[in-house]
């Protein structure tokens, strides 16, 4: 009777022992789930306020523990800034400009937009040709240097304008660039400077080649450049035109003088012909 009594206490308190040890268990699961619960808030808000470049360091543990106790629903709904995916953007190595669009005659003007009043000039037509080659993935230079302010500081006089551009091109040392294009635009009357074609306007475009020193490989670059434009589109083009100068074609073989449109010409057509342009110089280049 004793054996079977002293089992029967040895039994209850083995049970009591269990209800405890499972009641700690909960407890501890509970207390430890809470923790995790507002640890991985603390987290979420953290990585809401914190850069990229901050978060990088984090201890990595911390990071990783965490993240292992979120659900990929939970980490979807942090909100990263713009700011946050420009650091974390590939950048790419600039590449190296093609080519240096300068104007001799800076101060050249097409016809006036006259809803805006503003007048664009063969300036503006450099910036315009900067901007589509780009889309082709061509990088340029345009000439920023005011010709004015460099003919009164030299003591010049407009018709002196090719002395100033003379000295951009040295001044640039770099003889590395495919091509160098002096843009400019024509005096000629409307009917000559403008074509329309499906009742779209265009600019007629003109190469000019001085003939005054060894300019061989200068009109082949020329002739080069028109027979691509003409491809495109034969209407636009003016073809080469030589003149006893020099036009500063003598500092590289790849420079070359363009006459785009005249007084008369529209933004509109100069953008139209310029488009027509940036892809003949792509083909040219073979880009």
């Amino acid at each position: 009777m004793k054996k079977i009594f002293k089992s029967k206490k040895l039994k209850k308190r083995h049970l009591k022992k269990i209800i405890i040890l499972l009641f700690i268990s909960f407890f501890v699961s509970y207390f430890l789930s809470r923790i995790n619960i507002f640890r991985n808030e603390e987290f979420i808000n953290l990585l809401k306020k914190t850069s990229m470049n901050e978060l990088n360091k984090i201890n990595m543990d911390f990071k990783g523990e965490y993240l292992l106790n979120m659900g990929l629903t939970t980490f979807d709904e942090i909100k990263f800034s713009k700011s946050v995916f420009k650091q974390t953007e590939k950048k790419e190595t600039p590449k190296e400009p093609k080519i240096y669009i300068y104007n001799t005659h800076q101060t050249e003007e097409y016809k006036t937009i006259e809803n805006y009043n503003l007048t664009p000039t063969v300036l503006t037509a450099s910036y315009i040709l900067k901007d589509m080659l780009k889309e082709y993935n061509i990088e340029s230079i345009v000439e920023e240097s005011d010709l004015k302010t460099e003919l009164n500081n030299m003591g010049y006089t407009y018709k002196d304008a090719y002395k100033v551009s003379r000295s951009w091109l040295e001044k640039l040392n770099n003889s590395n660039l495919k091509l160098y294009i002096d843009l400019h635009r024509d005096s000629i009357n409307y009917n000559l400077s403008n074509i329309t074609i499906d009742n779209k306007d265009y600019a007629k475009i003109m190469f000019v080649v001085g003939t005054n020193y060894d300019y061989q490989e200068n009109i082949n670059v020329a002739n080069s450049l028109i027979r691509e434009i003409e491809k495109i589109n034969k209407s636009i083009s003016r073809g080469v035109f030589t003149r006893f100068s020099v036009y500063n074609q003598d500092y590289n073989k790849n420079c070359v003088l363009i006459e785009l449109g005249g007084p008369e010409s529209t933004y509109e057509s100069i953008s139209n012909s310029l488009e027509i342009l940036s892809l003949a110089i792509k083909n040219y280049l073979g880009e």
